[in-house]
């Protein structure tokens, strides 16, 4: 399949699912808003899969995508073999880590590259959420374009994509540009201490819930957000509502929203 026809398949996430998810979170007995970004990423998901209702709002399946170029071969060797800090962290979130190796010379062939990539491990996986690091230099446009490709194919697919460290926001941005409604399907795993990955978490109007000062973006980060988003999806599902629980509804002036407003917390 072509580049432009995976384009024509992008569409929105169901915007009224994610709101119904955050409503559901806002009813729950505890202070409005308390998981904060959890609660965000939770809804976000749930307009990815069209799904709200906490019992069909399930963990998604995930695999972790590192890429990379030529040059780092070797490392890929070490990630395939299990050698290497993400695959440990991964596997701790029942992901599997794998290393793709981008081979294309342009760039044409390397966004159709990255889609045939991710639409292959997608079918053969049945994956519903995907987290790319990379090991080449932020610099490598033809490692940045295939994962832009994969982007827009995992976009086209309904499957989010974790983002980790400035060349996965670089292809995010890219992906972006050809296909504004992607951005709907992408997640901030972690503000890596790379130069210029808290300017385009900004571009890009994405939250990163952690900020572990790690220097590159080989995919830690996304490793341990899909902690925090199974945290999300599991308080969403096994917390109850006031309504569910038989009790009275939150009063509106002791709700975080308003304690915030008065600067109480």
């Amino acid at each position: 399949m072509h580049i432009e026809e995976i384009i024509q398949k992008i569409v929105p996430g169901d915007a009224q699912c994610a709101k119904l998810a955050q409503a559901r979170f806002d009813a729950l007995i505890k202070p409005v808003g308390s998981l904060a970004q959890l609660e965000r990423m939770t809804a976000k998901y749930a307009g990815i899969i069209k799904e709200y209702n906490k019992h069909d709002l399930d963990y998604p399946k995930r695999e972790l995508l590192v890429w990379c170029g030529i040059e780092q071969a070797e490392l890929a060797t070490q990630i395939m073999e299990a050698q290497m800090p993400v695959n440990v962290l991964a596997a701790e979130t029942g992901a599997r880590t794998q290393a793709l190796l981008v081979i294309s010379e342009n760039e044409a062939d390397a966004l159709e590259e990255g889609a045939a990539l991710v639409q292959e491990l997608i079918h053969e996986k049945g994956v519903g959420l995907l987290g790319f690091g990379c090991l080449a230099q932020p610099e490598d446009e033809m490692v940045i374009t295939a994962m832009t490709g994969g982007i827009l194919q995992a976009a086209a697919m309904h499957v989010g994509v974790m983002l980790d460290g400035v060349a996965t926001l670089k292809a995010a941005k890219k992906a972006v540009e050809l296909a504004p409604a992607v951005l709907d399907y992408c997640f901030a795993g972690h503000v890596s201490a790379e130069a210029g990955a808290a300017e385009l978490l900004k571009e890009l109007g994405l939250e990163a819930p952690l900020r572990l000062n790690i220097p590159d973006g080989a995919g830690e980060g996304a490793a341990l957000c899909f902690t925090l988003l199974d945290g999300g999806i599991k308080s969403y599902k096994e917390m109850e509502t006031f309504e569910e629980a038989s009790v009275h509804a939150e009063v509106k002036e002791f709700s975080l929203a308003e304690q915030n407003k008065k600067g109480i917390l």
